[in-house]
């Protein structure tokens, strides 16, 4: 409380069932977005895209040995 705001977008998750807490830094540039997990610059990371009416989103999490794709689309 009482710090001057942070230039990055970070998030915290707790996570109940096994007491982990992982944090996680967001940059938005346009359509691309990139999701670090710890850090900016992490090797542990997110890069994707929004469609460019903005209902689906494709990319793939990435870290030294491996990831995943990840595709979404919006259900209204």
């Amino acid at each position: 409380m009482g710090e001057e705001p942070s230039p990055e977008i970070k998030t915290r998750f707790y996570s109940f069932l096994d007491g982990l807490t992982l944090d996680y830094v967001y940059e938005l540039d346009g359509n691309d977005l990139t999701i670090w997990f710890g850090e900016k610059g992490s090797s542990n990371f997110y890069k994707g895209k929004f469609s460019a009416d903005g209902n689906a989103m494709t990319g793939a999490w990435q870290w030294p040995g491996g990831g995943y794709s990840v595709t979404g689309t919006r259900v209204t």
